[in-house]
């Protein structure tokens, strides 16, 4: 496992403030812009570390409807760890719906495919942690006996820890151990990290048993999925055709369509509307280009209709969004 890597990746992390109407009420919403979505060669996401010599990623956040951050699949190389503390939420691994309420916690494997999305009316918060497996690589002897044993296996996508369960509270206190020690305390996030492994090692020896409803068909379909996300990434400027998506997984356009409403919750349309939707907030928030040259930046036809599509995902038009960014 190469983590070189690792100490090359400088990423700058913005924070900002937006205005946004949430269940009829003008809110103010604080969230953790962490720049522009990177990604490698084979689509899988940057994660931009709260310190680029150290691989760790953790926050206080929550999600609601309509969010910019909501249903957008995503995987890495990292591990990530979520623990519900208010409310309620949902979070899709590989196409695997799982509701997490107060008190739960999931652990979502490296290099899967998830992604975090509301339950209306509620906004659900929690702490997540997303932590480069490397850091619990002391020797070869750790990382072949106790970590890649756990992230290599396919049969463990995902781990959840139910409130209630054995071991649920326990992983709910180290979790909110570990926010406090965000930005802040290398030597005590690597300790809280190993001793999260341990409890994911004891619950990985007891059974191997998880997630293995048609794991072969989930595990090729996942490799399809993230061949097409990758070339929408890719080409998303131009126009991109049904068969053109299609055929950059190797897939008809029949499953094409089954594999992205499987694993997304939308239609191959939708989903690239989405992810124009988010460079257009990208660049709403980096730049000063005018409306007209965003839309041709970002694959849509005019200015028009960009704003059309972008107010149906986030609830407010480009220029509203733009002026809370410039206040």
């Amino acid at each position: 496992m190469d983590y070189t890597l690792l100490k090359k990746e400088k990423i700058v992390i913005k924070f900002f403030i937006f205005i946004t109407i949430l269940h009829g009420r003008w809110k103010i919403v604080i969230n953790e812009y962490r720049g522009l979505v990177r990604t490698r060669d084979d689509g899988s996401e940057i994660i931009n570390y709260d310190d680029a010599a150290f691989p760790s990623y953790i926050y206080d956040g929550y999600v609601y409807s309509g969010c910019t951050w909501e249903k957008v699949p995503h995987f890495h190389k990292d591990i990530e760890l979520l623990s519900v503390h208010s409310s309620c939420m949902g979070y899709s691994v590989n196409g695997t719906n799982i509701f997490l309420e107060k008190g739960d916690t999931i652990f979502v494997n490296s290099d899967q495919l998830h992604y975090s999305y509301a339950i209306p009316p509620r906004e659900g918060r929690y702490v997540i942690a997303i932590l480069h497996p490397g850091l619990l690589c002391s020797n070869y002897a750790v990382e072949a006996k106790a970590v890649m044993p756990v992230i290599s296996n396919k049969k463990i996508p995902y781990i959840h820890f139910r409130n209630g369960d054995r071991d649920a509270a326990k992983m709910q206190e180290l979790m909110l151990f570990l926010q406090k020690q965000a930005h802040g305390n290398e030597f005590l996030i690597t300790k809280t990290f190993f001793e999260i492994w341990e409890v994911i090692m004891d619950r990985v020896n007891e059974s191997g048993q998880f997630c293995q409803d048609d794991i072969i068909n989930r595990d090729v379909h996942n490799d399809i999925l993230k061949a097409m996300m990758n070339y929408v990434d890719k080409n998303y400027m131009n126009n991109i055709t049904l068969t053109e998506l299609a055929s950059a997984g190797g897939v008809s356009k029949s499953l094409c369509n089954s594999i992205f409403n499987k694993y997304t919750q939308m239609t191959p349309v939708e989903y690239i509307m989405h992810f124009r939707t988010r460079k257009v907030a990208d660049l709403l928030q980096s730049g000063d280009m005018s409306m007209t040259e965003i839309a041709e930046r970002t694959g849509f036809s005019n200015a028009s209709y960009m704003a059309e599509t972008f107010k149906k995902f986030y609830r407010f038009s480009p220029r509203e969004y733009k002026k809370t960014m410039q206040n």
